[in-house]
């Protein structure tokens, strides 16, 4: 599971689109010439609005359930020895998956039906929603059943024997996720990015390199550096390219727009942390193209989100995920 914990780990980062980025008519300058002229059909910021609810639609329903339901598999398999075939019930430390509820599922249950349903239509993606969807609906009865189990400690009363009964279960139930979720990232991912380039440039036309361009600008950045540094062989010439890319972003961002109000000390925390990922960055290219071996002590830290060491790829995810949350700030 740890594979697709780490992929679920970099997908649960997605920031939410623009609202209506790119949306805006062109203004006029109100002279004698642009009387009676007809104006600028709004199509394409209608295409725009339309495809930004849909993604939105779905990526609240994946920012809101994806890691809490990875983090369920985890806390449920990490106690079991043998996770094929169960709990033993010798076990001493004891942990249930989390439960799903209601209000979890609000956020993926009617928002996404209706965003399947939506304009535009996106086959793949649309198809990996509703299996997404019906996966977690799956999970639902049997985590919940499995969660008051072991909350309430019925395994002391019968030796494990509902535990067992349920581990099959839950466990196929898991796995259908696991393989929704892989297929649901990847889509939204896809879309999203080719979504948020679009808005780049539709912004730039429309009001020229703003803090909000710049924001969107230096997070696409930072998202293709971190999918390009998670594994060890990544080519380290094309990384030291993207780095560069990103520094040059955020040096004209904080000369041009640091500065301005309203709104300065958000972008101000925006910006510290743009500095973190830029050296973690460093770090990590220094690591890869260095060959530099991990430490016995790091090697044990490797897993751990706040003490993975210098220069790995869970350190630069765990500064990546502080970036993407002062972006959202924004």
């Amino acid at each position: 599971m740890s594979r697709t914990l780490s992929i679920a780990a970099l997908a649960a980062s997605l920031s939410l689109l623009l609202a209506a980025c790119g949306g805006r008519a062109p203004a006029t300058d109100g002279g004698a010439g642009s009387a009676g002229k007809p104006e600028a059909s709004t199509a394409p910021a209608d295409a725009q609005q339309q495809l930004t609810a849909k993604l939105n639609a779905y990526i609240g329903c994946f920012n809101a359930l994806d890691s809490k339901t990875h983090g369920s598999i985890q806390s449920y398999t990490r106690w079991i020895k043998d996770v094929d075939a169960g709990p033993s019930g010798r076990e001493t430390n004891v942990y249930g998956p989390f439960e799903i509820g209601d209000y979890d599922m609000k956020q993926c249950d009617a928002p996404v039906t209706e965003a399947m349903a939506a304009k535009p239509a996106l086959a793949d993606l649309d198809a990996a929603a509703g299996r997404y969807q019906q996966a977690l609906k799956a999970l639902v009865p049997i985590s919940k059943d499995a969660h008051d189990y072991y909350d309430r400690q019925d395994y002391e009363d019968d030796g494990f024997a509902k535990g067992k009964q349920l581990h099959a279960p839950l466990m196929a139930a898991f796995k259908d996720f696991v393989v929704a979720s892989e297929t649901f990232n990847a889509e939204l991912e896809r879309q999203n990015d080719a979504a948020q380039r679009e808005q780049l440039k539709a912004l730039e036309q429309a009001e020229g390199r703003t803090r909000e361009y710049y924001r969107l600008a230096m997070m696409l950045e930072a998202k293709a550096i971190m999918e390009m540094m998670g594994e060890d062989d990544f080519d380290v010439a094309r990384a030291r390219e993207r780095l560069d890319t990103f520094n040059r972003i955020s040096d004209e961002a904080h000369a041009k727009v640091a500065d301005q109000e309203p709104g300065k000390l958000d972008w101000n925390s925006f910006e510290r942390e743009a500095e973190n990922f830029r050296r973690e960055g460093k770090e990590r290219l220094q690591r890869v193209s260095g060959k530099v071996p991990y430490t016995d002590f790091e090697q044990r830290m490797l897993a751990s989100p706040s003490m993975a060491p210098s220069g790995s790829t869970g350190r630069l995810l765990h500064i990546y995920n502080a970036l993407v949350f002062q972006s959202n700030r924004q």
